[in-house]
């Protein structure tokens, strides 16, 4: 749980774009566990001169050797077959951080895992234009009918019904693109989908 509550702050703090250790951590600090879940994490080792960085300012200088020994021990827990799928599903950039006598589980699980990342992307870009796609053409046939009931109005000239009516043909012709589209996203989708869903029941190993 110890471990678990430092890696969730820690990441936080990458994320955040502030310094990788607070003064209080930097006075504090074991540094071999935190080269453990910097390696654990799949951070490269180079990750202690941003630690160095952040405690420069207090005087104090990261212990590289206790570092790079849990950095080791932590590296072995992220490079397995397991974690590797999970990093892949989770769009995990990988750099080349697992040493040649664990790359090779890691890379298999890994690249399962990124295949899936990338499918569900495609899914989900494709969900997301589906229903913009929908949202215009349910606009565009609220547009059309309030024209169409103008055009027939006895009030409008009979000007404004010859443009009305170029105008409500241009947006059938624009509403018929938008249909045949939507039908394409559909097939695509269901077909996205079927494929994920293969790719799932592969990987169940991992």
């Amino acid at each position: 749980m110890k471990r678990l509550l430092v890696v969730l702050f820690m990441g936080t703090i990458v994320l955040s774009g502030c310094a990788t250790l607070s003064k209080e951590e930097c006075m504090t600090a074991d540094w071999h566990q935190i080269g453990y879940e910097d390696g654990a994490q799949g951070y490269p080792d180079t990750r202690i001169a941003s630690h160095r960085e952040a405690c420069a300012e207090y005087g104090i200088s990261p212990d590289f050797k206790a570092y790079q020994d849990g950095h080791k021990e932590g590296v072995t827990r992220f490079c397995t077959a397991r974690n590797g799928f999970a990093q892949g599903k989770q769009g995990y950039d990988y750099t080349g951080i697992c040493p040649p006598s664990l790359e090779g589980d890691f890379l298999k699980g890994y690249q399962a895992g990124h295949e899936i990342h990338s499918v569900s992307s495609t899914l989900s870009d494709l969900r997301y234009e589906q229903s913009s796609n929908e949202r215009e053409i349910k606009d565009l046939r609220s547009k059309i009918t309030d024209k169409t009931n103008l055009m027939l109005s006895n009030e409008t000239t009979i000007d404004n019904r010859y443009r009305l009516n170029q105008e409500i043909s241009q947006m059938q012709q624009d509403l018929g693109g938008l249909e045949q589209r939507n039908k394409q996203l559909i097939a695509d989708i269901a077909r996205t989908q079927a494929k994920l869903s293969a790719l799932e029941k592969q990987s169940v190993h991992f």
